[in-house]
């Protein structure tokens, strides 16, 4: 699950201060007094007020003055300014999900890729017991599966063994469907009684 963005404190105090204004608490042309006052009500460090106000200031939702404090500059731009949060912080939001669900992702297919090399590997090591086991061909130049997908070739029945994956290149074809076609080099990973695997080998030659 994605962690919940964090959002800033001096970007809370003036989402807060702007939602104010929107809802009449504080009026156009209104003067409020100065960070200290603020300090106390928000309970936090004066440089965080007066980022906080900064930011206002910036957005045209208020005016600071040094000594006389500060006066509310204009309702319109406090709600644009909490418009313009919602969409940053939702796009924000939408793109940080879109990560995690990335490395998830990318971290599923590495443990997936893992668990059939292990299982393969243990396969493998199992040829001599006789049980049903994973064999590799690859698929060479002069092969008539060049081109052809595996629901035409009908690998099943024609040869007895199954096609469980599709070594390309860098890449692990997993349960490839029948429409997967087969191109040069692709190496084959397949499973077999012992009793075939010459059959296999030839048909895919």
């Amino acid at each position: 699950m994605a962690k919940k963005i964090q959002t800033p404190t001096y970007l809370k105090i003036a989402m807060d201060i702007a939602s104010r204004i929107v809802n009449g608490d504080f009026i156009e042309g209104e003067k409020i007094s100065g960070r200290s006052t603020l300090v106390s009500i928000y309970n936090v460090s004066p440089e965080t007020i007066r980022r906080s106000l900064a930011l206002l200031k910036d957005m045209n939702v208020v005016d600071v003055f040094e000594k006389s404090g500060i006066r509310i500059q204009s309702k319109e731009n406090a709600n644009e300014f909490l418009k313009a949060f919602k969409r940053k912080n939702e796009f924000a939001m939408i793109k940080k999900d879109i990560y995690d669900i990335l490395e998830e992702k990318k971290s599923i297919e590495e443990e997936l890729e893992n668990k059939i090399s292990n299982l393969i590997d243990f396969a493998t090591s199992l040829r001599n017991v006789g049980l049903i086991i994973p064999y590799e061909s690859l698929v060479e130049p002069n092969s008539l599966m060049i081109g052809k997908t595996l629901g035409e070739l009908n690998f099943w029945h024609k040869t007895g063994a199954t096609i469980v994956g599709v070594k390309r290149k860098e890449e692990l074809f997993l349960s490839p469907g029948p429409n997967f076609q087969i191109i040069q080099n692709d190496i084959l990973v397949y499973v077999c009684n012992n009793d075939v695997v010459d059959k296999v080998k030839e048909y895919i030659t």
